[in-house]
């Protein structure tokens, strides 16, 4: 169950930054004022947010992913490789939550020279954190590849070459990534938002196309032992449960900063709202009310599966037989 849901979980959260990118993109299209209210505004604290959750449901999907292959026989070989994708799973978090502007006094401003630190104000700008959360999308990807591999054997002739490939595939998507990051630094907002796009592209064709390859290279494999379902450590299942609270959360902050940037407006530019309960809420509310509601799911969700386990143990019938009398 738990490599179900989890697998389930990273799947939505591998494509789902797409959706985001093209969302941003039309937004910066019909109104780039709605783009720097929502980056760059009152709401841009939230990106802060969101930015650290992110982090956190990269790193709970593939410690659950890691933790995992310790029930699987030959995953050992592969081992080594985790100590790497966590590497780059951490520097592309730093950088996905570093802020553009500091919050610092009078000082601090003077110190820097402004509210944009000098060598930490470049990784604040969307180029920069695009790159990283898509070389985070392929090494999460690269961590289930490991994980699916790590019983078998290929025995198909073109097996080596068929990892050349992949590897090749991998390579080239993160070098289109880190070339559209870098060149978004010279071209205008518009432009560079239109780059994320193309950088999403490489990397969901990466994994489509490796995962073609992958599928075609298991046909026959031989097996290594078979994975000991149910011995997990139960550290494991924190990772789960964080899985679950942040995405929930998360999808709650984000509606709202999709929701509340036309502030006023029923359609953003087009029909205003004259009523006088038009207004935003602020940002400290909004949380509030996001939280309980998350709590309030949360709780309903535990209810449901404690009415199971109800229902369960009504059908258990325990059993009658008497034991044989042995002796006098």
């Amino acid at each position: 169950m738990g490599y179900v849901g989890n697998f389930i979980a990273m799947s939505a959260l591998i494509v789902l930054p797409f959706a985001g990118y093209w969302l941003g993109r039309e937004i910066y299209q019909y109104d780039q004022s709605l783009g720097i209210t929502m980056m760059g505004g009152f709401m841009s604290w939230l990106w802060v947010i969101q930015a650290f959750l992110i982090a956190v449901l990269f790193l709970a999907g593939n410690y659950y992913l890691w933790v995992g292959m310790g029930r699987i026989p030959g995953a050992e070989r592969f081992r080594p490789y985790t100590k790497w994708l966590l590497v780059v799973l951490v520097l592309g978090a730093l950088v996905w939550g570093t802020p553009h502007t500091m919050i610092a006094d009078s000082r601090e401003l003077a110190a820097m020279g402004g509210s944009h630190h000098p060598l930490l104000g470049a990784l604040g700008v969307m180029s920069a954190k695009n790159t990283a959360v898509n070389l985070m999308i392929l090494s999460t990807f690269l961590s289930f590849l490991l994980y699916r591999r790590a019983n078998i054997r290929q025995v198909v002739p073109w097996a080596q070459t068929g990892t050349r490939i992949q590897a090749g595939m991998f390579v080239i998507a993160a070098a289109i990534v880190l070339f559209f990051g870098i060149r978004g630094y010279f071209v205008e907002a518009i432009v560079r938002i239109g780059y994320s796009v193309y950088q999403v592209g490489a990397v969901l064709a990466c994994i489509i196309f490796v995962t073609v390859i992958d599928v075609l290279m298991a046909r026959g494999a031989q097996s290594l032992g078979a994975i000991q379902w149910g011995k997990m450590p139960p550290r494991s299942q924190y990772a789960l449960f964080i899985l679950a609270v942040t995405f929930t959360w998360l999808m709650g902050l984000m509606g709202f900063a999709r929701s509340g940037i036309r502030q006023h407006w029923h359609v953003y530019g087009v029909m205003q709202d004259m009523t006088p309960y038009a207004a935003t809420p602020a940002l400290g509310y909004a949380a509030i009310m996001i939280s309980t509601c998350v709590l309030i799911f949360l709780s309903l969700v535990g209810f449901i599966f404690w009415l199971g386990g109800l229902a369960e143990k009504s059908t258990f019938v325990p059993s009658t037989v008497e034991a044989p009398h042995v002796g006098h």
